[in-house]
């Protein structure tokens, strides 16, 4: 059985599946207003959580698993543009449709890319100690970004 941590991650990754796909599919501005909120308070603390904990952790490894972590973190800064301009946009732009999709499936490839390559490194090379550190270092961060929402 998976870590907590992990358990944690991949229960949060169901929740940004969820709002992803209910954001491309909104068609009033009060439903794109709703899901855009619930789709940043989820993402972004959990993107800024993932970066302290688990790819500065895998940033200090070997050279694969460190082209990885920045690799993700990458994403991670992309996905943040992307969720920040949608954020701004009009509700009825023509490009909120566009610019939902784009966030939604770079996500997507990134939350698979994280559960089936990622977490398995995490787990292979963390011990549980420093699992459950790092979960701890995780929450941290998640409750202060959640607090500059």
């Amino acid at each position: 059985m998976a870590h907590q941590f992990i358990q944690h991650l991949k229960k949060d990754h169901e929740e940004q599946r969820k709002l992803g796909k209910q954001l491309r599919q909104a068609k009033t501005p009060e439903r794109r207003e709703d899901l855009r909120k619930q789709l940043h308070k989820a993402l972004y603390p959990h993107i800024s959580g993932e970066d302290v904990s688990i790819f500065s952790y895998m940033k200090s490894r070997d050279k694969k698993t460190r082209q990885q972590a920045l690799k993700a973190m990458q994403e991670h800064h992309a996905g943040k543009l992307l969720l920040r301009e949608l954020m701004e946009l009009a509700l009825d732009s023509e490009i909120f449709n566009a610019k939902a999709y784009v966030l939604d499936e770079l996500n997507q490839l990134h939350m698979d890319e994280e559960e089936e390559t990622h977490f398995p490194t995490l787990e292979r090379l963390a011990s549980k100690e420093e699992l459950d550190r790092l979960f701890e270092q995780y929450e941290e961060a998640e409750k202060e970004a959640k607090s500059s929402l």
